[in-house]
């Protein structure tokens, strides 16, 4: 009967895997996994790294087939190239923007105030830092728990609300 207990004891890890999919944005042309989508700190506070390399790549197949993707993270050490300013988009469920000035991170109450005059203020507890950029493209969105807002070449992800 142990063949039995070994599907009961992944079905949390399932459910939390099902969980970050939901939360995440989906994006048919990406083929990336948890892992290289997440960071380590997440990716070990979820439990994921407990998962045997047959599980997690049973789970990343499971999530592609499903329609779940997850966006890319950046090459590391990707310098971020330049581009032409694409004009900000904003729906109710959207944000696309650059952060008005320098960016170098982000720590609880940071305020970010975007290019289109939006202000978001940063609920994480974690802190992100990172080498001085200035203008990069953000990308605000609505998920299950609320509001992500990411920054173009990195693959953190920053639990915000709008600042006042």
């Amino acid at each position: 009967m142990r063949f039995m207990t070994r599907p009961v004891r992944l079905l949390p890890f399932c459910a939390l895997a099902l969980a970050l999919a939901a939360a995440m944005p989906v994006r048919a042309d990406d083929a990336s996994t948890l892992e290289e989508r997440m960071s380590f700190k997440d990716f070990t506070r979820f439990g994921l790294d407990k998962l045997s390399p047959d599980q997690l790549r049973g789970l990343n197949e499971w999530m592609k087939a499903h329609g779940m993707t997850c966006p890319p993270a950046a090459a590391a050490g990707a310098v971020p190239q330049p581009a032409a300013a694409p004009a900000a988009t904003t729906t109710p469920d959207h944000v696309a923007s650059r952060i008005a000035g320098d960016f170098t991170g982000w720590e609880k109450g940071t305020v970010l105030v975007l290019d289109n005059g939006e202000k978001w203020e940063v609920r994480d507890d974690d802190a992100f830092v990172t080498s001085r950029e200035s203008r990069p493209e953000v990308t605000v969105e609505k998920s299950l728990l609320g509001w992500r807002l990411s920054v173009a070449g990195h693959s953190e992800l920053a639990h915000v609300i709008p600042a006042k």
